[in-house]
């Protein structure tokens, strides 16, 4: 079962479409549920979003998205050490995480990074990736060398397919953090498509039918 910690540094994100996308709410589920959010990508849950259940292990969890998954915001980095010449290394590749193509511009004195500068976000990332690169392209003999990803393009075509085993329940009500998962569910209400975050065309006849025409769906400008 999912579990989410609250007891973290509150996070900024906005919340200003939260009243546009959900025009009435008649009822949710009672209690809210925690979400399962391993495997999404984005650092946001945001209001609107299509919410599902593993009907094996009943884990409510954010519909999947398809998105470019280009690294928006580097975390920080660990220098490692041992790096052998300082000096400052050009269109690295970086290595590791789900993703692939990110290079970047990498600094090496004293034997270990004192600079990062990502030159190409390259595609399929997610949130949390921890990435590095090969001794032998920046200064060669070091080790330890890690850089975090903090934010990836949230750019989408829209939701993914619905994972084998799961069923649609809801729609998330007020936009979070995917690090504090807590989700108040729509399972009763109005919905504006148009301030959606993501198009529900290509979901909407099999949603509707899982939730008994519960939500109704609205194409109010904004």
């Amino acid at each position: 079962m999912a579990v989410a910690s609250l007891n973290r540094d509150q996070e900024k994100f906005s919340t200003s479409k939260d009243n546009i996308v959900i025009v009435e709410n008649h009822e949710s589920l009672r209690g809210g549920r925690s979400l399962d959010t391993n495997g999404y990508p984005l650092s946001v849950i945001n209001a609107g979003h299509v919410i599902i259940k593993n009907s094996t292990t009943t884990d409510y969890k954010p519909m999947p998205i398809v998105v470019s998954g280009a690294i928006a915001k580097q975390g920080s980095y660990t220098g490692g050490t041992g790096y052998v010449n300082a000096g400052t290394y050009t269109n690295v590749a970086l290595t590791g995480g789900t993703g692939s193509g990110a290079r970047a511009t990498i600094v090496v004195a004293g034997g270990a990074v004192t600079g990062v500068t990502i030159t190409n976000p390259g595609s399929g990332f997610k949130v949390g990736d921890s990435l590095s690169a090969a001794a032998s392209n920046i200064g060669t003999g070091g080790t330890g060398f890690t850089l975090g990803v903090a934010e990836v393009d949230g750019s989408s075509s829209g939701y993914a397919a619905l994972p084998a085993g799961h069923e649609y329940v809801g729609i998330q009500i007020s936009t979070i953090g995917a690090k504090e998962p807590f989700g108040a569910i729509l399972i009763h209400g109005t919905v504006n498509e148009v301030a959606s975050p993501f198009p529900v065309t290509s979901i909407k006849s099999a949603f509707n039918t899982a939730t008994q025409n519960r939500i109704r769906w609205t194409s109010d400008k904004i």
